[in-house]
């Protein structure tokens, strides 16, 4: 079992929180590799969990979360088991099983908070999550890629927008945008429009297409990758386990880090959490957490009113100014 005990790694100090936060993680992971096992499904290490695995044998020290991938057969397989196989304290959180606005899933711990900011009005599971991948086919041809990605992206736009809402305080033409796409997704339900969006980034699978990419999560060139290097995988030391990677992980690692042996911090893909907890649950917190958020969105409102307001006399006493002057 992980210690929650805080440490130094390579100068970088982990706190006992942080610790927590990672133990709960690592038994969503066990969890996850147990059940891929017991149905023979080919899970790989992904992202800052793969460098990990390659570089520190563990979490990075400044990250903050778990990032598996599935080829896409093998992720569609575990979608239809996991409601057998994850129950309480694990909640296995798709489009099918909550209002996600994304296409991949996150395993999260009942009791516990994992809260982004851009997402405190999301009305989903917020515990703490580990992220699993589809990998999906994508165009060998560039221009047929890009009209796909393009798509995808509006789709996703739409899924998001109604899942997460957010408004302008000045900009009523975004507003009006907004609430068309959410009257769009409410006439067809949530339920139809991510099916739609789920069959559209897998339209490529059992092509003869070479390449696939993390469609669902980001369309950088950074994570496209050759469909053959997930042929063949192997074990590598994470933490307290052994947990599978690719056996061609090198090129991966590269196209994503570059030079990625050489440690260099930054902000995991996530940006900062507001709250991550490993002892309190989402539920408890986010009542006073909304609270504090409406209160700070309508001081903004105010500020950008009165700073308009200020602007304005400021011009129209330049001008009384001006006129007065020539007389």
């Amino acid at each position: 079992m992980m210690s929650i005990e805080p440490e130094t790694r390579k100068g970088y100090h982990i706190s006992t929180e942080m610790k927590k936060v990672w133990a709960v993680e690592m038994e969503l992971l066990k969890k996850l590799l147990e059940v891929c096992k017991k149905h023979n499904l080919r899970i790989f290490a992904e992202g800052g969990t793969l460098l990990g695995a390659v570089r520190e044998h563990g979490f990075i020290p400044w990250d903050d979360d778990i990032d598996m991938a599935m080829l896409r057969d093998d992720y569609d397989k575990l979608q239809e088991i996991a409601k057998n196989e994850f129950k309480s304290p694990y909640f296995f959180q798709s489009g099918y099983t909550d209002y996600f606005p994304n296409g991949f899933t996150r395993i999260r711990m009942d009791g516990t908070a994992a809260i982004l900011p851009q997402t405190i009005w999301h009305k989903c599971h917020h515990g703490i999550f580990i992220d699993l991948f589809p990998l999906d086919i994508i165009p060998d041809n560039m221009e047929e890629r890009e009209l796909f990605l393009k798509e995808k992206l509006k789709r996703k736009d739409h899924i998001w927008k109604y899942c997460v809402p957010h408004f302008s305080f000045h900009n009523w033409k975004y507003n009006w945008s907004m609430l068309k796409i959410m009257g769009e997704v409410r006439r067809k339900g949530f339920d139809s429009i991510f099916k739609e969006y789920d069959l559209f980034v897998k339209k490529f699978w059992g092509t003869n297409n070479h390449y696939v990419s993390l469609v669902s999560w980001e369309d950088n060139d950074r994570y496209v990758r050759n469909i053959n290097w997930y042929s063949k995988s192997t074990l590598l030391p994470f933490e307290d386990i052994m947990i599978p990677v690719p056996l061609d992980y090198d090129p991966i690692l590269k196209t994503q880090f570059g030079e990625y042996m050489k440690p260099v911090k930054e902000l995991t893909q996530h940006g900062t959490f507001w709250v991550l907890d490993a002892d309190h649950s989402y539920q408890e917190l986010l009542p006073s957490l909304r609270r504090k958020r409406l209160l700070r969105d309508w001081k903004n409102r105010w500020d950008y009113y009165w700073r308009k307001i200020h602007k304005n006399n400021a011009k129209h006493k330049k001008t009384i100014s001006s006129l007065l002057s020539r007389f």
